[in-house]
């Protein structure tokens, strides 16, 4: 490009990307906990895994080497099926503030080149609460076949006193934390005594209870770096010196977000999991997070078209309290693609 503007991309720039991408990301507190470098490597190879061709885009709009806008995201061709996301999650778009027109043309002209690749699918977000949409949303929201689709996190403020945080917790939790408390081995692994060890028997648990290896050893050792790197922790709990249940929660930005468990179904009726959550609330908030992402979940007393799975889900997730907060994805479906 040239009058001083130049796209930065991840795939022939790695280093610059991410510096840049760093830069930007100053602006916006709550980007979320997946758009680090660290974690987009596990959704990568877990894309590989179940054979998908990826080709990445993830790029840097800058101006006289200074950054003004920021895309992640990769085209995830499999046969007949061709989408634009980071695989389970949608693709990023983040801009610095005050976007002159010359520079929105530029970010246009990068969406014009996408629409190109014929994808079936899209899918793109702006920062977690955020109101402001970025330039590139703001374009795709024009195209015929996108909309805006809502969606909801339950947060907890962990600026708030212990105390504050469990008497906002449903009150018959409270007897089911303690139960677990008191009658669970529970431990937190963090950088300081993380071992493979560890992570193996979180692993052998998940194939165990799934009944089948859902995900790859290399996947299950991107979460180990990431706890190596001060990025993450995991939580574990023994009963009688058995492992019962065992979660991963991802924290690279001062967000902590709950990631992936597992526990013994034929224990479902004791409650494994209360006591786990709640000592990584207080975990997190020992660590210096900001905020506890109990996950993506919505009303369920206003959704009428909510499974039971769905319902007992969120129920679960509103008995600790938190707020709801609301985030959107924007999606583009190419109906005229058939798959």
């Amino acid at each position: 490009m040239n009058n001083g503007y130049e796209i930065i991309y991840k795939k022939k720039d790695n280093k610059r990307f991410w510096k840049l991408f760093s830069f930007l990301k100053s602006n916006h507190p709550n980007i979320g906990s997946i758009y680090h470098p660290a974690i987009l490597d596990f959704y990568f190879i877990r894309a590989a895994e179940s054979g998908y061709e990826i080709e990445d885009f993830s790029c840097i709009f800058a101006y006289n080497n200074i950054p003004f806008s920021a895309f992640l995201g990769a085209k995830f061709s499999k046969e007949s099926k061709s989408e634009l996301n980071l695989f389970e999650v949608p693709c990023l778009a983040i801009d610095s503030n005050n976007i002159s027109l010359s520079k929105k043309k530029q970010i246009k002209s990068f969406l014009e080149f996408l629409l190109k690749l014929n994808l079936n699918k899209i899918q793109v977000k702006g920062p977690d609460f955020d109101s402001k949409i970025p330039i590139l949303c703001e374009f795709l929201l024009s195209q015929t076949n996108s909309r805006l689709n809502p969606t909801t996190n339950r947060i907890i403020d962990l600026s708030q006193s212990e105390v504050d945080i469990k008497r906002a917790i449903r009150k018959s939790y409270h007897s089911l934390i303690n139960w677990g408390l008191k009658s669970m081995e529970i431990e937190i692994h963090d950088k300081s005594n993380i071992n493979w060890n560890i992570i193996e028997s979180f692993r052998e648990l998940h194939i165990k209870e799934a009944k089948r290896e859902t995900r790859s050893i290399d996947t299950w050792q991107k979460q180990f770096e990431a706890i190596s790197l001060g990025l993450a922790f995991c939580v574990t709990a023994r009963l009688d010196q058995e492992l019962v249940s065992a979660a991963y929660f991802l924290c690279p930005d001062k967000i902590c977000y709950y990631g992936s468990s597992a526990s013994r179904r034929d224990l479902f009726d004791k409650p494994l999991s209360h006591a786990i959550i709640w000592k990584a609330i207080l975990e997190s908030k020992r660590r210096g997070d900001h905020l506890f992402n109990i996950g993506s979940t919505y009303e369920y007393k206003f959704n009428k078209l909510a499974t039971d799975k769905e319902k007992n889900i969120a129920y679960f997730k509103e008995g600790f309290g938190g707020n709801l907060v609301l985030n959107y994805i924007i999606k583009y479906n190419n109906q005229i693609k058939k798959f």
